[in-house]
């Protein structure tokens, strides 16, 4: 089913939509599989955008934004996606997920021109002599405000902490950025570490802008570890083992919403709240 006015999310029959009615501008989401969900909550604004569902049983969540989405997600089977609040797409974005895997994306983002964020290669590699795949597809996790050049190319397995900034041009590519640094590159190097970026547009300033904003003596966006940080590997083994309901609850829960060091990453460290052998989002929502 094609859907080009939001009205029509209202008619579906073999997938489900949750939340409040898009608008859509210039934009279409095409239901080609089964048992979908989208869930939209309010003020959500797609602009020049494309949706596909192509396959079966995956979730995509859109959350509230001041911002228009400029997105062409293709999603397939059992895949979660999610949107975090008042990301900017500075131009069209391109989400795609394949084989099971999932992209988060937090909240407050900078996406530049020309992003494309993909979880797989889209075909198979094999070792000639084991006869052994050896390219398997990876989530990524985007946490909050993230600034991504342009151009910037995000594969399969990255991780890219909250505060961060990639810079234009660069691929990332199953690689760990830790909150509050700057890479750039192909492949990304590390360039800056302890730094910040304000949503600041500098294009205007003029000498009394430049001085006046030499400083900035807030501590809004620099993160931290603290006791609500996500393990993020322990968000993923949840998602394959948690129904959909739960997983839109967790999507909804103050852990999720309230909560602005969720998405720090420090290289090479390891968060653990609970035993391995009980990865269930139930058990991040009664922490």
């Amino acid at each position: 089913m094609q859907i080009t006015n939001g009205n029509q999310l209202l008619e579906l029959k073999d997938n489900k939509f949750l939340g409040e009615v898009p608008k859509l501008t210039n934009s279409q989401i095409n239901f080609k599989g089964k048992n979908n969900i989208l869930f939209c909550e309010e003020g959500v604004h797609l602009w020049n955008s494309r949706i596909d569902f192509n396959l079966d049983n995956s979730i995509l969540y859109l959350s509230s934004n001041s911002h228009d989405y400029s997105v062409n997600i293709s999603i397939h089977k059992d895949n979660v996606c999610f949107i975090g609040r008042n990301n900017f797409f500075n131009g069209l974005t391109t989400i795609v997920l394949s084989e099971a895997k999932n992209v988060i994306i937090g909240d407050d983002c900078f996406i530049s021109y020309n992003v494309i964020i993909r979880v797989s290669d889209g075909h198979s590699i094999y070792n000639t002599g084991s006869k052994m795949r050896i390219n398997h597809s990876k989530s990524i996790y985007i946490g909050d405000h993230v600034w991504l050049g342009q151009n910037a190319m995000i594969f399969k397995g990255s991780r890219i902490g909250s505060g961060s900034i990639i810079g234009a041009g660069s691929v990332v590519s199953n690689k760990i950025i830790p909150s509050n640094t700057t890479f750039a590159g192909n492949p990304v190097r590390l360039i800056n570490e302890d730094t910040f970026w304000t949503p600041h547009s500098v294009h205007g300033w003029g000498e009394y802008e430049i001085k006046k904003m030499s400083k900035y003596k807030s501590n809004l966006f620099i993160y931290n570890k603290d006791e609500f940080t996500l393990d993020m590997d322990e968000i993923e083994d949840a998602f394959n083992e948690t129904n959909i309901t739960e997983i839109l609850e967790f999507f909804k829960s103050p852990l999720m919403l309230d909560n602005k060091n969720r998405f720090f990453i420090e290289e090479f460290s390891k968060n653990s709240y609970f035993s391995k052998n009980e990865h269930k989002l139930s058990n991040l929502l009664n922490r």
